[in-house]
C-alpha cells in the first residue's frame, strides 16, 4: 500500500511540472518588508540549450493594499555574451478601479510582468540585476522579488 501511495505521488509529481519554465528564482528576504534605495538584487540563471522565443518575467510579492499603483524598477540583463541591457520597469500593481491586479492570497499578492521577450534564448550564463528607482529611501511592503524565464506557449 505504502509502495502505490509514493508511486502515485511520485506520478503526479513529474505530471505537474511545468516543462515551459526555464528558470524561476524568488528572493523574499527583505528585513521589515523594506527594499533599501541601494539594495540591488541579482539572478542568475543558466540556459543549457539554445531556445526559441522565450519572456522574462518579473515576480514582485507585496501586502495587498498596497499604497503605490506602480513601482519603478531598473532591470540589467547581462547576456552570456557579456552585453548589458538595462530596462526602465513600471511594475503594475493596481488597477484604475483601486483593485490588486497580481493573484492575492490572504494578505500576500503575487504580480507577474514580462517585460522581455527574447526572438532566441542564446544558450550560456545570464544575470539579471533589479534594483527599486523608489524616490524613498526604501520601498514600504514588499514581500520579494524575482524572475521567471519560461517558453512562449
Amino acid at each position: 500500500m505504502k509502495a502505490k501511495f509514493v508511486l502515485i505521488t511520485l506520478l503526479f509529481t513529474f505530471l505537474s511540472c511545468n516543462k515551459s519554465k526555464i528558470h524561476d528564482d524568488f528572493d523574499s528576504s527583505f528585513d521589515n518588508n523594506r527594499w533599501d534605495a541601494t539594495d540591488v538584487r541579482v539572478f542568475e540563471f543558466e540556459n543549457t540549450q539554445s531556445e526559441a522565443v522565450c519572456d522574462l518575467k518579473l515576480h514582485f510579492g507585496h501586502i495587498s493594499g498596497f499604497q503605490f499603483k506602480e513601482v519603478p524598477l531598473e532591470v540589467e540583463i547581462t547576456s552570456p555574451d557579456g552585453k548589458s541591457e538595462v530596462l526602465p520597469v513600471a511594475m503594475k500593481l493596481i488597477d484604475e478601479s483601486g483593485k490588486d491586479i497580481g493573484d492575492c492570497t490572504g494578505d500576500i499578492c503575487d504580480v507577474f510582468q514580462t517585460i522581455k521577450t527574447f526572438q532566441n534564448l542564446e544558450k550560456g550564463k545570464y544575470e539579471v540585476s533589479v534594483k527599486s528607482k523608489f524616490a524613498g529611501p526604501y520601498l514600504p511592503n514588499v514581500l520579494g522579488v524575482g524572475i521567471v524565464v519560461e517558453k512562449q506557449k
